[in-house]
């Protein structure tokens, strides 16, 4: 066997066997390849590495390593990142690839786990290749040798780092030499996204819920970890861990898959055995599959009002080490509360006169929570109940108070109102005043702190009660014209009784 002939069966070898996840063997692209050269190998060459990024791809060729891909050969390429050229050392030295026993070496050659060197070599000072662009490509200049390629740096969402792989420059190639070599290694993404389910209570006290949906990422790694956290804010309670639904395509996620834990503010699904070996099967056969947690908590306080919420997926990461491989983050969403003051007076007062304590007070939604004017809300449903709460009283300055109603979120339409109309009802007046005829008062709730200038005063008339008798000089007038009219009689009934006695003497 001459050494032409080793060359190309041991670098054939050692291609196939070593670099499937790169897919640098590519044959039945043979046909639109580039020129290849043939002969001896010049040993003075400078030839390159370009690396072509991409997802993991399904029903795509393995791609061509003697010319870069045609156009839509390929979909998904990823950006940002990083990869590492290290020269395979023998003995100290680069390899000679003008020897048969070089050649000879790289059979069955498998790179270090970790990109730590192969058994019987060493790796040479590192070559770092830029990062991939936005088409996914990164090339490097290389003299003629072997190297391990190394993919060293990537972005949050690259849930598994492509293989190493050895390649040497040249490539055995249809019989020929390739010194410009397009390598084609993939990446699994893990995409994470957080919603809000519409708000139903409306009220402090509330439960706010967080859909996570994570599509099962397609890996050619053997999946070691998986989990979705939440974090919640300090001014959400998180719900019991058995109240958190996790879903796969809808459908409940058989339980022995995974735990539900909570731990402070931070809730954590992590999947148990059972799930990572479910995760396993395949080669992917879950790929694609909705994963989907029902985050939950309960609002405590409102702070400046705005609430935000992230999540994040741990991929391949048991130990939940962020140095180890960073989580991916979720979009943030927000949803938004503001607490209610409006004062509540006699009517015909202003300023610091007659405000009134003791009026009782319920608070209703709005049919048209968003209308542009809140000013001819009408109510709609039952009373709002804001921390246990459906009655709120009038008290201190004459204030009616409630310490917190929903306004919007950042998902729900309107999204991100500033602003959402309410109903007050006056269901009792304060002592001596009257409900007024019509109880129903529409307000308008601000994001955070709505005072009460930023809505109408709520106004009392007195209750009526029986007239007292007259006084005064009217009263003075009708007594002294009563006392007259009483004299007069007297005066007239004397005179009679006068009259009658004279009469009755004559007799």
């Amino acid at each position: 066997m001459n050494a032409g002939n080793v060359r190309r069966r041991t670098t054939t070898a050692l291609i196939a066997g070593a670099l499937g996840v790169a897919a640098l063997m590519g044959a039945s692209s043979a046909a639109n390849a580039a020129p290849v050269e043939y002969g001896n190998i010049d040993t003075d060459r400078q030839g390159s590495i370009t690396v072509h990024k991409y997802l993991h791809q399904t029903g795509s060729g393995p791609g061509d390593i003697s010319q870069a891909p045609a156009d839509g050969e390929f979909t998904d390429p990823v950006a940002g990142v990083g990869f590492t050229a290290f020269p395979l050392l023998s003995a100290g030295a680069p390899l000679n690839l003008d020897t048969t026993a070089a050649w000879s070496s790289l059979k069955d050659l498998a790179p270090g786990a970790g990109c730590t060197a192969p058994t019987g070599f060493t790796l040479g000072t590192a070559r770092a290749l830029p990062l991939t662009t936005a088409l996914g490509v990164a090339t490097i200049s290389l003299p003629v040798g072997a190297y391990q390629i190394c993919e060293t740096s990537a972005p949050a969402n690259i849930i598994d780092r492509a293989t190493p792989f050895i390649v040497t420059i040249p490539m055995p190639h249809e019989s020929g030499w390739v010194y410009d070599v397009h390598a084609y290694p993939k990446n699994g993404e893990g995409v994470i996204e957080k919603t809000i389910e519409e708000q139903q209570e409306t009220g402090l006290g509330s439960v706010v819920r967080f859909p996570v949906t994570v599509p099962v990422p397609t890996s050619e790694q053997t999946w070691t970890g998986f989990a979705i956290r939440d974090t919640l804010d300090a001014r959400l309670a998180p719900i019991p861990a058995a109240d958190i639904a996790v879903t796969v395509d809808g459908a409940a996620l058989n339980p022995a898959y995974f735990t539900t834990t909570v731990t402070g503010q931070q809730i954590t699904v992590n999947f148990s055995a059972a799930g990572l070996a479910w995760l396993n099967e395949g080669p992917n056969a879950h790929a694609g599959k909705k994963i989907q947690v029902v985050f939950a908590g309960t609002v405590v306080a409102l702070g400046n009002g705005t609430i935000e919420n992230t999540a994040e997926l741990w991929p391949n990461n048991p130990t939940f080490d962020p140095a180890l491989q960073p989580p991916i983050p979720s979009n943030e969403v927000e949803t938004h509360w503001g607490s209610l003051a409006v004062q509540k007076r006699a009517a015909g007062t202003t300023g610091t006169e007659g405000r009134l304590n003791g009026a009782v007070f319920e608070v209703y939604n709005a049919a048209d929570p968003y209308a542009a004017d809140c000013s001819t809300a009408v109510a709609a449903g039952a009373a709002v109940t804001v921390n246990g709460a459906t009655q709120f009283t009038s008290a201190g300055t004459g204030v009616i108070s409630v310490p917190g109603l929903f306004v919007s979120d950042s998902v729900n339409p309107v999204i991100d109102a500033q602003q959402r109309c309410y109903v007050l009802k006056e269901v009792a007046a304060p002592a001596g005043y009257v409900v007024p005829a019509q109880p129903f008062t529409p307000v308008t709730v601000k994001i955070g702190e709505t005072t009460v200038s930023d809505n109408v005063e709520i106004t009392n008339t007195q209750t009526e009660v029986p007239e007292l008798p007259l006084t005064g000089a009217a009263g003075q007038a009708v007594l002294i014209g009563s006392g007259l009219a009483a004299v007069a009689a007297a005066v007239a009934l004397m005179n009679w009784k006068r009259r009658r006695t004279a009469t009755a003497s004559q007799r």
